[in-house]
């Protein structure tokens, strides 16, 4: 579990790049930080860097962005993610929802309101020395917003994205290799999902089993009665590679 704790340290960094947030104790003594969220960013369509307020050498690299958003950072972990939970409050993503005729979660908007930063399996990836404000600003909620602005913009997300719920946590595992630790973090996020909604994770176990994984039934990403490979077909690749990585590494499900 990660350590969520603000130190003075935080605070003084945030005063002096970001001096529109405030950091508070809310509720319970937890802290917060809120006010509103200023930044530059240009994303390196090369690299897949995110360059945060870039120098002039840095434009020709990629689109730049500069945009501002009212927020909320609460310095607890949810049902949904380790990592604190972040709110756009000033409306504008709301907005965007109802100009756009799309759902919430097209915006990468968790039920409860809460922003969708990344899947639970890569918070390692973009915090890989463990919690930090700084690093959890600048690898993850100004990318977060800056996508928002780019996606009002073009309609399109400017590094693609993953599908919802299960089909985003299988096509995840495309990326991975072949090591007992990523595909039992995938396991467990796979067997947390189904407890969370009520889905037969025994399923997915009866499939790693099977000799192969069958692309022409019915897709159980969404039940829309579509073959799986022509329906998520993403996800039965990450899931076909998982099994290949369970076999290799005689793994028991």
């Amino acid at each position: 579990m990660l350590n969520l704790a603000l130190e003075k340290s935080d605070e003084d960094w945030l005063r002096a790049n970001y001096p529109e947030l405030q950091a508070k104790k809310g509720a319970d003594e937890i802290p917060v930080i809120e006010g509103v969220l200023r930044f530059d960013m240009v994303f390196n369509d090369e690299s897949k860097s995110c360059i945060i307020k870039p120098e002039v050498e840095h434009l020709a690299q990629g689109h730049r962005i500069q945009d501002e958003y009212k927020i909320e950072i609460l310095f607890k972990s949810s049902e949904y993610s380790n990592l604190p939970q972040v709110y756009e409050r000033g409306g504008t993503i709301e907005a965007l929802v109802k100009e756009k005729n799309l759902k919430r979660e097209d915006f990468h908007i968790n039920p409860t309101g809460s922003a969708c930063l990344c899947l639970n399996t890569k918070e390692a990836i973009y915090l890989p020395n463990g919690f930090s404000l700084p690093d959890f600003l600048n690898n993850l909620v100004i990318p977060f917003f800056y996508a928002q602005s780019y996606f009002r913009d073009f309609r399109s997300w400017p590094w693609g994205e993953y599908g919802h719920g299960m089909a985003g946590i299988l096509e995840s595992y495309i990326e991975y290799g072949a090591t007992r630790e990523s595909v039992e973090m995938i396991l467990n996020a796979i067997e947390k999902f189904c407890q969370k909604n009520n889905l037969n994770f025994n399923f997915y176990k009866e499939q790693l089993r099977q000799k192969k994984i069958k692309g022409r039934n019915r897709c159980p990403m969404c039940k829309s009665g579509i073959q799986w490979e022509k329906c998520h077909n993403k996800s039965l690749v990450g899931f076909r590679k998982l099994k290949e990585h369970v076999n290799v590494l005689a793994i028991k499900v």
